[in-house]
């Protein structure tokens, strides 16, 4: 059973916010800190959020907040409602599920070869988010050390 999170002020999280699935409702009155965060249900925050990485993941939901502010922020077929302000933002028209002009060698780029793998049909590796908060839950990290927007 999924049941509603509600916090009525601000949350902090020393590793990895993630929902429930698609069912599941997030709703957190102030601000969230986290390493990382990934939705694929309803999240709203009534502040901002502050994280490495903030992953959207699923079309018939949204992650809505005030400021989004992050180094990777992905918007996988995930309506977000948010001003973005990140090293590397691929909204939905950017990103589109990751076949979007580029996207692939920016994020290869960007991140360890640790979270790519090749899904039974694809010829060339692309980002696994499984792969990718897996590790980010596993605190071990994904951003390559010569990145230039490391903080």
């Amino acid at each position: 059973m999924v049941a509603p999170f509600v916090v009525t002020g601000s949350l902090t999280v020393e590793g990895c916010l993630a929902d429930c699935g698609p069912e599941s409702v997030v709703a957190v009155g102030g601000d969230v800190t986290a390493h990382a965060v990934h939705t694929d249900g309803e999240m709203s925050v009534g502040g901002d959020i502050e994280a490495e990485v903030v992953y959207g993941y699923y079309n018939d939901r949204t992650l809505q907040a005030g400021t989004i502010r992050a180094r990777l922020v992905i918007e996988d077929e995930h309506c977000t409602i948010a001003t973005v302000e990140a090293d590397t933002h691929f909204d939905l028209d950017d990103y589109q599920q990751g076949y979007g002009d580029g996207v692939q060698e920016h994020l290869r780029e960007l991140l360890v070869d640790q979270v790519f793998s090749n899904e039974e049909d694809e010829d060339e590796e692309q980002l696994d988010r499984t792969l990718l908060f897996a590790r980010l839950r596993g605190g071990k990290a994904d951003f390559r050390a010569n990145d230039a927007t490391a903080r």
